[in-house]
């Protein structure tokens, strides 16, 4: 577990290291027409824009390349949830907390992380976004079936909606692919 704990840890760190340098990058206005005018078609914006425009790469991407861009900022999103949960759960929790935690990070985070990640992943590099779109809202039911565990007193609500967030943005930019 601790292994699992630190590897995630070292990813985490490369993608917040990664993401805030490439915050710098400049794109055209034909770029940013691309991505402005993708991102008024998904539920929320601002978050579309400013994670779009944190990768470099969304200067010269198409509509796959932008989703393949939020699916990776879904995994970084849910990664950071899972370290969140961790941590959490070192600081004796109440066995009632501590029993959500657990569900959260065995059942839902470690899902997202490990399949409906690599899946989206897959499936829009191999030009089937269908098994994206159902991977995209699978993540959105898990962090929403995460936070119902809690019945109400969460100490992840911030990160649950953290991650529905980017998870619909996410499949809604995959949406325009089918």
């Amino acid at each position: 577990m601790r292994t699992l704990v630190f590897i995630v840890l070292v990813y985490v760190v490369f993608q917040i290291i990664f993401l805030s340098s490439s915050q710098c990058a400049k794109l055209s206005s034909n770029d940013d027409n691309l991505i402005e005018q993708t991102c008024k078609k998904t539920p929320n914006y601002r978050l579309c824009i400013s994670s779009l425009k944190s990768d470099p790469k969304s200067a010269t991407a198409d509509v796959t390349g932008l989703a393949l861009i939020m699916v990776k900022v879904l995994n970084t999103t849910a990664t950071r949830t899972l370290i969140h949960i961790n941590s959490l759960l070192h600081h004796s929790p109440s066995p009632k907390i501590k029993k959500a935690l657990l569900s959260c990070a065995d059942m839902y985070y470690n899902g997202i992380i490990t399949a409906d990640v690599p899946v989206s992943i897959e499936a829009l590099t191999k030009g089937d976004p269908k098994f994206a779109d159902d991977s995209t809202l699978d993540a959105a039911k898990e962090a929403t079936l995460c936070e119902e565990g809690f019945s109400g007193n969460s100490p992840l609500t911030v990160d649950n909606t953290n991650v529905n967030n980017v998870a619909r943005v996410t499949e809604a930019i995959v949406k325009l692919l089918l």
